[in-house]
């Protein structure tokens, strides 16, 4: 997107959020700032995509205009892999067919059959074995993984959700941090 096509959302979102959103502003310096961060986080994405986008928070919540986080937000799932969105439930079942299929002796079969994250919550629930030696059927043991599941689906979405730009500074921020503090420590 480019900030002619920013200040056209701007004044969209104006119109569908009368006296909630203010765009134009009074103050020159603050429609400026408004137009530069909002170009700041919305430049990697197609303007078609963030209207469409847009629209659909709209529709969906017509009670307060979105953030522009909102709006990344929504425009990164998009491309998201539909392995991405399983949700706990479906998770679960994943496992359990694979109990089914592969069984306590092929667990390594098993794990290679799972989803990425799928695979990293039945890591952090003991393992694979841990899982076949559980009453699968037990309301505890599901309630457990799915929120294990949960957990780690956090965990990831707070980068998965960043534009590759911003994820990418933001982890060779982290790694310059680390080296510094391994420094630090010998």
């Amino acid at each position: 997107m480019d900030k002619k096509e920013i200040i056209k959302l701007l004044t969209y979102l104006n119109h569908c959020y009368p006296g909630k959103f203010k765009f134009p502003k009074k103050a020159k310096r603050e429609n400026e700032m408004l137009i530069e961060v909002w170009y700041d986080l919305l430049k990697f994405y197609d303007n078609q995509c963030v209207i469409t986008v847009l629209k659909k928070l709209i529709i969906n919540n017509g009670h307060w205009p979105p953030s522009v986080g909102e709006i990344v937000k929504e425009v990164e799932s998009l491309k998201l892999p539909a392995e991405a969105r399983i949700t706990a439930g479906e998770a679960w079942s994943l496992v359990l067919r694979s109990v089914r299929r592969y069984g306590y002796y092929r667990a390594g079969e098993a794990m290679k059959s799972l989803p990425p994250k799928v695979r990293e919550t039945v890591e952090h629930f003991g393992g694979f074995t841990a899982i076949c030696h559980s009453d699968c059927n037990n309301n505890y043991v599901r309630s457990h993984f799915m929120k294990l599941y949960q957990e780690v689906n956090r965990h990831n979405e707070e980068l998965m959700y960043l534009p590759a730009a911003v994820r990418d500074e933001l982890l060779e921020a982290a790694s310059k941090n680390e080296n510094q503090n391994k420094e630090w420590l010998l």
